[in-house]
């Protein structure tokens, strides 16, 4: 009996102790500029969606990130959509939503005003609206049911949808119930945790150790490989990834909406993987719009291209160059496309390419 009472009391030292520690490096972080990042929705259907109306930042670069009413990383968008506004979607994952930099440098924000700028040079009045709906660690699933939710509430013209990266691991469509039930948990379980910049600030000093532990191996066989794991394919997941883009496909057509591919490019990829062959195969099949960025970010100084000790998501400059090369392959399309046809709905932001666009 004696004996319980000091066991007790070094007890509750021991955890004030430790609490005391939490408390005082949560106020470091915080002091030193670290913060809660952004906040996801358990979604039933789509896994996770973004926390609507946040104001948060970028874990790489702490950078404004501010998440609209609809769960966009946008501006607010307006219902019903004006008119004489072209509304085009952007899906994908972290590339898309802007891993690492500022809203205005995202490539489909550089698109949208190289295609305003055109369109107010040549004196049309028609304003192009290019939305971001990019979801940080969405596999191709996920994008093709979110382009079915868009289309059916948010009034589209068209989508350009990107490469994602995450196949290799994510597993949202192909789980059961059991397995949906504790991922969604853990959404929320993670949405506690990134409240703590303390957390977040372990985190990134974790993602550093592995950056630089999957460097020593090169970084198309270490980092690539470790930020994607999507480097191969199964036969079966391979025909799961085709039927994703046959649907989107499909739906774009019954809709009469646009439709354009981007396959994003890994830091020192040599050649395509097979979903990013898939994709382009489809592309040419459809046929819509396609961007194999591979071979340009190959060319490319991947120090200048891609944020540094990173693999995959693009720096301001590799989201420029993205811009300049969608621009001239949906413009190409569009001014050859005929009269009716989706694909033409850029053609009045296609005069002559802005010179200096704003970036």
């Amino acid at each position: 009996m004696y004996g319980v009472r000091p066991a007790i009391a070094s007890a509750l030292l021991v955890l004030g102790s430790i609490t005391l520690t939490l408390l005082l490096g949560e106020a470091v972080c915080r002091l030193a500029g670290q913060r809660g990042l952004e906040m996801y929705r358990p979604d039933r259907e789509l896994g996770w969606v973004l926390e609507p109306n946040q104001s948060t930042v970028t874990r790489v670069g702490h950078l404004p990130a501010r998440i609209n009413s609809e769960g966009f990383r946008d501006d607010p968008l307006r219902m019903p959509k004006p008119a004489g506004t072209v509304r085009i979607f952007a899906l994908g994952g972290s590339s898309t939503f802007g891993w690492g930099v500022s809203q205005p440098e995202v490539y489909h924000q550089v698109l949208e005003r190289m295609l305003n700028d055109s369109a107010r040079a040549s004196g049309s009045p028609v304003r192009f609206e290019i939305v971001n709906a990019g979801i940080i660690g969405y596999n191709f699933w996920q994008v093709a049911h979110s382009m079915r939710r868009i289309t059916a509430g948010y009034q589209p013209d068209g989508f350009l949808v990107a490469y994602t990266f995450n196949d290799g691991w994510n597993r949202v469509g192909s789980m059961d119930a059991e397995e949906r039930d504790r991922m969604l948990a853990g959404v929320r379980r993670k949405n506690l945790l990134r409240a703590s910049a303390l957390f977040n600030w372990l985190i990134d000093v974790r993602a550093r150790r592995l950056s630089h532990q999957a460097e020593q191996g090169g970084f198309e066989t270490g980092l690539a490989t470790a930020q994607t794991a999507d480097t191969a394919a199964s036969e079966a997941e391979l025909a799961a990834y085709q039927a994703q883009l046959d649907s989107m496909v499909t739906l774009a057509r019954n809709s009469r909406l646009s439709l354009g591919f981007t396959v994003l490019a890994a830091r020192g990829q040599q050649r395509l993987w097979p979903r990013q062959a898939a994709m382009l195969e489809a592309s040419a099949a459809a046929p819509v719009p396609e961007i194999d960025l591979v071979p340009a970010f190959r060319a490319a100084d991947p120090d200048s291209v891609y944020l540094a000790a990173d693999a995959v998501h693009p720096s301001p400059s590799g989201h420029a160059l993205i811009a300049r090369l969608m621009y001239a392959e949906l413009c190409d399309f569009a001014k050859r496309a005929r009269q009716g046809d989706p694909a033409g709905v850029y053609r009045p932001g296609c005069g002559a390419e802005p010179h200096n666009p704003k970036l």
